[in-house]
């Protein structure tokens, strides 16, 4: 997937495409059938299929202290659309005074660097200042300029659209299972490698550490993951939280990768979460929380099916 710069596109320089826009926060089933959507248009009308994405999202920039973190990073997005098919990405860095931008000037902006033939966008879509322009603006808009519109209806799951904000409110009751199936693939942390208190280790039960300052979509506790670094992916149990056993103050993410002796300092770490085995417990003792570590390995390996 080739991914461009919107403010670096000069006129002219990309020509006849099919175009979508959108946060596409998650890359979850409703983003998923809108790519589909515009990859068959695309392929139909011999079109090259482009996706406009923005880069902190829109909610980053104006959302509230809480609520604002995108569901997934910057880099995982762009690998879950090029899992999709997209060829083109075009990033449009967000700021503030982007979202003072009108539709018209956007759009027209937009058809002239794009050369839209065909747009494809989701059935609750809304951009512009105070996202003033919906479908009605939008199918307005493309009919006055010679752009063919598909409205993609909302996808339905276990009787429910499939929304980010459906998302959000699972991974906030630790339903990671139920996220699976929303977002078609785990949800994801990422983070570096840093060095630890290197208390994992002494218990038998060395851990890889995340330094985590941004707001956390999840419940602490311990869940079962994929831990993916460079081309390998190892089983690991996950404790993301504040280990009341020995006080801590500050959030952290230790991974324990299964079988696992190597070093991992510096390195980029993603943590697949499966599966929320149970909540924060202060343990009385350091031995009774080894003991308990080790029912937390072997529920683990038993969910990801790893001996």
């Amino acid at each position: 997937m080739q991914v461009l710069e919107f403010d670096e596109i000069k006129p002219g320089q990309i020509s006849q495409t099919a175009l979508t826009i959108g946060a596409f926060d998650g890359v979850h089933l409703g983003h998923r059938e809108i790519f589909r959507s515009l990859l068959v248009a695309a392929k139909q009308k011999k079109l090259a299929p482009l996706a406009i994405t923005f880069q902190p999202l829109p909610r980053e920039v104006f959302g509230k202290p809480q609520g604002a973190l995108a569901i997934l990073s910057f880099e995982e997005r762009k690998r879950r659309i090029e899992a999709c098919g997209i060829e083109l990405l075009a990033v449009i860095r967000f700021t503030k005074e982007l979202g003072k931008v009108s539709a018209d000037d956007f759009m027209d902006e937009a058809r002239s660097k794009l050369d839209p033939k065909l747009m494809v966008i989701g059935h609750d879509f809304r951009f512009g200042k105070d996202k003033a322009a919906g479908e009605d603006w939008i199918r307005e808009y493309c009919g006055d300029h010679g752009i063919e519109l598909k409205v993609v209806s909302a996808v339905v799951k276990d009787g429910e659209a499939v929304s980010s904000s459906r998302i959000r409110s699972l991974l906030k009751a630790g339903e990671l299972e139920k996220v699976t199936g929303l977002l078609d693939a785990p949800y994801q942390l990422e983070g570096k490698v840093v060095s630890g208190r290197h208390r994992g280790k002494t218990m038998g039960f060395a851990t890889a550490n995340l330094v985590w300052k941004k707001e956390l979509l999840i419940p602490t506790g311990i869940y079962a993951a994929w831990a993916g670094f460079d081309h390998e992916r190892r089983p690991a149990a996950v404790n993301i939280g504040f280990s009341p056993t020995f006080g801590e103050k500050q959030l952290g993410i230790e991974a324990h990768l299964l079988g696992y002796e190597g070093q991992l300092y510096g390195r980029k770490l993603r943590i697949a979460l499966v599966k929320r085995l149970r909540g924060e417990i202060k343990f009385g003792s350091v031995a009774a929380l080894v003991e308990q570590i080790g029912k937390d390995v072997a529920a683990t390996k038993k969910i990801l099916g790893v001996k």
